[in-house]
This record gives structure tokens, sequence and C-alpha cells, in this order.
């Protein structure tokens, strides 16, 4: 499969959980999932790290539904369960997508294949891009203020204010730099590297699909 049906698979999954009340259904994708990220050749401390990043909103999760949801005590524990497996079941359905697909890959990929705007996509990729500058700009501004006297911190909004501006002058060189090397909204572009979609990426998106439904019908919790 290539980035686009990574995508369609991963909302496809999720949207099937989360309209869906089986306990059974989360488990078995639970395993197939930490399968894949096995098959990708993720280690397995990642995959242990991921299991504690869905530890606490799991509990958490768990114990809400257990404590307070309508029912019987049966009813509410097959709630909590439900809820929380799901919790961490979407955790590992994103950290497969995101380990196999980078975010530039997959913008590109969607441009190509559902015909998604060209300024749109260079614009997600600009953000993207401009992350790592954002933090070095942080920290820069943090240090002039701390040679001023002047203690900036995360939470105040002079701080915010001031990576505004920068950000703003940035957009226009940005729009400058691409008005040079010949980028027009609208016109024709070529790629550099294709992304078609795979020839049977859709059979296996269909097969795991017809699989999970197959799951449903015969899991009785």
């Amino acid at each position: 499969m290539n980035a686009s049906q990574r995508l369609y698979l991963s909302l496809l999954i999720s949207l099937e959980v989360a309209l869906t009340q089986s306990f059974t259904l989360n488990v078995v994708l639970y395993v197939f999932f930490i399968g894949l990220l096995l098959f990708q050749g993720i280690r397995i401390q990642r995959i242990l790290r991921y299991f504690f990043i869905a530890l606490l909103p799991t509990l958490a999760t768990f114990w809400s539904f257990y404590l307070y949801s309508v029912g019987n005590l049966s009813e509410r524990l097959h709630t909590a369960y439900m809820m929380g497996s799901r919790v961490g079941l979407f955790i590992f359905v994103g950290a497969w997508l995101t380990n196999a697909v980078s975010p530039s890959v997959l913008l590109k990929s969607l441009e190509e294949n559902l015909k998604l705007s060209a300024t749109f996509i260079y614009g997600m990729l600009a953000a993207l891009n401009f992350i790592p500058r954002f933090k070095q700009t942080f920290r820069s501004i943090q240090a002039a203020s701390y040679m001023r006297g002047q203690a900036v911190h995360w939470y105040q909004p002079t701080l915010y204010f001031k990576a505004l501006i920068h950000a703003i002058r940035w957009s226009e060189m940005l729009a400058m730099a691409m008005t040079s090397h010949g980028f027009q909204e609208g016109a024709v572009r070529t790629r550099y590297r294709s992304y078609p979609y795979q020839k049977f990426g859709f059979v296996w998106i269909a097969l795991i699909m017809c699989s999970t439904f197959i799951v449903l019908y015969l899991s009785q919790y």
C-alpha cells in the first residue's frame, strides 16, 4: 500500500472501532497492529514506549466508564473494557501509520491521489519544516530576554507574540522564495517523484475490512 492507502485503512479501522461496541474486535486489531509494527522492523523498546504512552489514557478511560457509565456491573465492565481498549488501539493505529510514512510523503501522496491543492500541500510542508526553527526561535527569544534581565517563560503571551512576528516575516520570505522559483497557484506542475496507488493496496484493504466484519459477526463480547 502507498501512503494514501495506508491513511484510508487507518481511517476505516478507526471509524469501524468508533461505531461498534465489540471488545473482542478491539483486542484482535490490537494484536494485528502490534504484529504490523514488528513486521516493519520496529524495535521492542519503541513498542513498549507506545504501551507506556497508551497506559495512562487507557486506565483513565477504563475507570471513568466503569464507575460512571449506565447499567449493571457486567454492562459497565464491558463498556469500560471496550472504551479503554479503543483508546489504546487508536494510538497503535497512529503508530503504524506514522512509522511507515513520513508527513511529507503522505502530503505529496494525497496531493497526487486526491488532487488536493498544491498551495495547501506546500503550505502544510512549509509549516512542518518551520517547526524546528520555531523551537530555535523560542530559545533565542528567551536568551535575549535573560540578557536584558527579564525572564520569559513558556506560559507568558510575550513569548508567543514575538514568535508570531518572526512567523509573519518567515511567511513573507517563503512567498517570495516560491514566486522566484516559478510557483504559481493553479498552474500545472511536474513531479520529481510519483506516488501512484499500489495494485493490490485496495485488495488488502478489502480483505482486512472483511476480516474485521467476520470477527465482529462472530464475537459475543
